[in-house]
Protein backbone atom coordinates (compact mmCIF):
# COMPACT_ATOMS: atom_id res chain seq x y z
CA UNK A 1 0.00 0.00 0.00
CA UNK A 2 0.54 3.77 -0.31
CA UNK A 3 2.97 5.18 2.50
CA UNK A 4 2.47 8.80 3.99
CA UNK A 5 4.84 10.72 6.02
CA UNK A 6 4.15 11.00 9.64
CA UNK A 7 2.36 14.64 9.44
CA UNK A 8 -0.10 13.34 6.62
CA UNK A 9 -0.67 10.59 8.92
CA UNK A 10 -1.21 12.77 11.59
CA UNK A 11 -3.84 14.78 9.39
CA UNK A 12 -5.93 11.54 8.40
CA UNK A 13 -6.29 9.99 12.01
CA UNK A 14 -6.95 13.15 13.79
CA UNK A 15 -3.92 12.04 16.40
CA UNK A 16 -0.82 14.69 16.52
CA UNK A 17 2.06 14.06 15.95
CA UNK A 18 3.57 14.11 19.56
CA UNK A 19 1.07 10.92 19.86
CA UNK A 20 1.85 8.91 16.46
CA UNK A 21 6.05 9.27 17.60
CA UNK A 22 4.84 7.86 20.87
CA UNK A 23 3.22 4.83 19.18
CA UNK A 24 6.53 4.52 17.08
CA UNK A 25 8.94 4.30 20.08
CA UNK A 26 6.85 1.98 22.13
CA UNK A 27 6.51 -0.21 19.04
CA UNK A 28 2.77 -0.07 18.45
CA UNK A 29 3.06 1.92 15.19
CA UNK A 30 5.82 0.61 12.52
CA UNK A 31 7.62 2.81 9.95
CA UNK A 32 9.88 2.36 7.27
CA UNK A 33 12.25 5.44 6.14
CA UNK A 34 12.30 6.61 2.54
CA UNK A 35 14.28 9.37 1.00
CA UNK A 36 16.36 11.12 2.82
CA UNK A 37 15.85 8.93 6.03
CA UNK A 38 12.74 10.66 6.27
CA UNK A 39 9.88 8.28 8.55
CA UNK A 40 6.92 6.77 6.39
CA UNK A 41 3.99 5.39 7.67
CA UNK A 42 1.90 2.62 5.77
CA UNK A 43 -1.73 3.26 5.49
CA UNK A 44 -2.48 -0.45 6.50
CA UNK A 45 -0.41 -0.11 9.61
CA UNK A 46 -2.69 3.29 10.22
CA UNK A 47 -5.56 1.56 9.65
CA UNK A 48 -4.65 -1.25 12.07
CA UNK A 49 -4.14 1.10 14.47
CA UNK A 50 -6.64 3.38 14.69
CA UNK A 51 -9.35 1.95 12.44
CA UNK A 52 -11.11 3.49 9.68
CA UNK A 53 -10.61 6.88 9.35
CA UNK A 54 -12.63 9.77 9.79
CA UNK A 55 -14.77 11.20 6.87
CA UNK A 56 -13.72 8.45 4.87
CA UNK A 57 -15.82 4.92 4.47
CA UNK A 58 -13.39 1.95 4.58
CA UNK A 59 -13.28 1.80 1.07
CA UNK A 60 -12.54 4.94 0.21
CA UNK A 61 -8.97 6.19 0.39
CA UNK A 62 -8.00 9.83 -0.69
CA UNK A 63 -6.58 10.14 -4.39
CA UNK A 64 -3.31 11.06 -3.59
CA UNK A 65 -2.77 8.15 -1.10
CA UNK A 66 -3.94 5.71 -3.63
CA UNK A 67 -0.17 6.22 -5.72
CA UNK A 68 2.29 4.25 -4.46
CA UNK A 69 6.10 5.34 -5.51
CA UNK A 70 8.62 2.94 -6.23
CA UNK A 71 12.10 3.76 -5.17
CA UNK A 72 15.17 1.83 -6.55
CA UNK A 73 15.51 0.55 -2.96
CA UNK A 74 13.83 -2.51 -4.62
CA UNK A 75 15.47 -5.34 -6.29
CA UNK A 76 14.55 -8.57 -8.58
CA UNK A 77 14.33 -11.54 -6.03
CA UNK A 78 17.38 -13.27 -7.59
CA UNK A 79 19.77 -9.57 -6.64
CA UNK A 80 18.62 -10.38 -3.48
CA UNK A 81 19.47 -13.65 -2.98
CA UNK A 82 22.73 -13.25 -4.48
CA UNK A 83 23.80 -10.05 -2.26
CA UNK A 84 22.30 -12.16 0.39
CA UNK A 85 24.90 -15.66 -0.19
CA UNK A 86 27.85 -13.21 -0.47
CA UNK A 87 27.07 -11.75 2.96
CA UNK A 88 26.64 -15.22 4.85
CA UNK A 89 29.39 -16.02 2.95
CA UNK A 90 31.46 -12.65 4.31
CA UNK A 91 29.83 -13.19 7.73
CA UNK A 92 31.46 -16.78 7.70
CA UNK A 93 34.57 -16.12 6.84
CA UNK A 94 34.76 -13.50 9.73
CA UNK A 95 33.41 -16.19 12.11
CA UNK A 96 36.30 -18.86 10.94
CA UNK A 97 38.50 -15.62 11.62
CA UNK A 98 37.44 -15.66 15.06
CA UNK A 99 37.79 -18.78 16.29
CA UNK A 100 40.70 -19.50 15.14
CA UNK A 101 41.80 -16.13 17.00
CA UNK A 102 40.22 -17.87 20.31
CA UNK A 103 42.37 -21.05 19.31
CA UNK A 104 45.27 -18.94 19.46
CA UNK A 105 44.80 -16.61 22.80
CA UNK A 106 43.65 -20.70 24.14
CA UNK A 107 47.04 -21.85 23.68
CA UNK A 108 48.65 -18.72 24.95
CA UNK A 109 46.96 -19.29 27.99
CA UNK A 110 47.98 -22.92 27.95
CA UNK A 111 51.56 -21.54 27.89
CA UNK A 112 51.45 -19.09 30.66
CA UNK A 113 50.03 -21.41 33.22
CA UNK A 114 52.47 -23.96 32.77
CA UNK A 115 55.12 -21.33 33.26
CA UNK A 116 58.00 -22.88 35.40
CA UNK A 117 58.64 -20.77 38.53
CA UNK A 118 61.58 -18.77 38.93
CA UNK A 119 64.32 -19.89 40.93
CA UNK A 120 64.47 -19.32 44.55
CA UNK A 121 67.70 -17.32 45.43
CA UNK A 122 69.99 -18.75 47.74
CA UNK A 123 70.83 -15.64 49.77
CA UNK A 124 69.38 -15.26 53.23
CA UNK A 125 66.44 -12.40 53.38
CA UNK A 126 67.09 -9.15 55.62
CA UNK A 127 64.34 -8.65 57.81
CA UNK A 128 61.57 -6.07 56.28
CA UNK A 129 61.42 -3.93 59.45
CA UNK A 130 65.22 -2.84 59.65
CA UNK A 131 64.70 -1.93 62.89
CA UNK A 132 63.60 -4.49 64.65
CA UNK A 133 64.75 -6.27 67.43
CA UNK A 134 66.07 -9.93 67.35
CA UNK A 135 65.72 -11.83 70.02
Amino acid sequence: MAKVSISEASRLTGKSRTTLYRLISTGQLSTCTGDKNAKLVDISELLRVFGAFEGCSGEQVPEQLTEHHVTGAEQPTEQVVHTLKQEVEHLRSLVSAQASHIDSLKQAMQLLEHKPAPAASSSPRSSWWPFRKKE
